[in-house]
């Protein structure tokens, strides 16, 4: 009789291949995930940043709005309403927490926290969703109403039709640092992460501090 040897895998084979593979999965799928996550806002601010400055160029067109004030405004949710709701639009509105919901699921708060004439905005690249961390999914924009302002807080190469931006103390010449200092200066005063992300493009950094 011939006897044909049946080639198989044992169970023991088959326990430490599953095992390989769930171990690599684990490594990798946080990963993917979180560059899916980072893209994802990153295209929400690349959107809204030209969006926001689009609309500030049309208000200032239309009426000046910006070159004739004095110092900021008391209510910057309702100066936003009155002044570049009409070019932003909006799907929703919550006027009690001055927040405004967009299209694609991000949001607009005004924190009304004061820079001397600038006016902080936190935008949520997904709306009221978790983590609402400031760097994670939520980034500081300002809008500054006089031109020392603008110089003092959207740096010192801001030219005075500069109204609109993320934070940048001209005296710490953020956008002169290396790759890695602007990675810690992120990680230790999070409104300067809007600021990182701007000066790479909108697109996150190699090391960047928070997922």
């Amino acid at each position: 009789m011939i006897f044909k040897k049946i080639l198989a895998y044992t169970l023991a084979e088959v326990l430490i291949t599953m095992g390989i593979v769930g171990a690599i999965a684990a490594m990798t799928i946080p990963t993917l995930v979180n560059k899916r996550v980072q893209a994802e806002r990153s295209a929400k601010l690349k959107k809204f940043y030209s969006k926001m400055n689009n609309a500030v160029d049309q208000m200032v067109m239309d009426n000046n709005s910006f070159k004739y004030r004095s110092s900021r405004p008391n209510n910057t949710y309702n100066w936003y309403m009155e002044n570049l709701d009409r070019y932003m639009g909006h799907a929703m509105l919550d006027a009690t927490n001055k927040k405004v919901y967009f299209v694609d699921e991000s949001s607009l708060k005004f924190d009304e926290i004061n820079y001397s004439n600038c006016k902080r905005i936190s935008y949520d690249t997904n709306g009221d969703k978790s983590p609402n961390n400031l760097g994670s999914d939520i980034y500081v924009f300002i809008f500054c109403f006089t031109e020392d302002s603008r110089k003092k807080y959207l740096g010192d190469n801001s030219s005075s039709d500069t109204f609109f931006g993320a934070y940048n103390f001209y005296s710490d010449k953020f956008d002169q640092k290396t790759a890695e200092e602007k990675n810690a200066k992120c990680n230790s005063s999070r409104e300067y992460c809007t600021r990182l992300l701007l000066s790479n493009g909108w697109d996150y950094p190699a090391g960047y501090p928070f997922k």
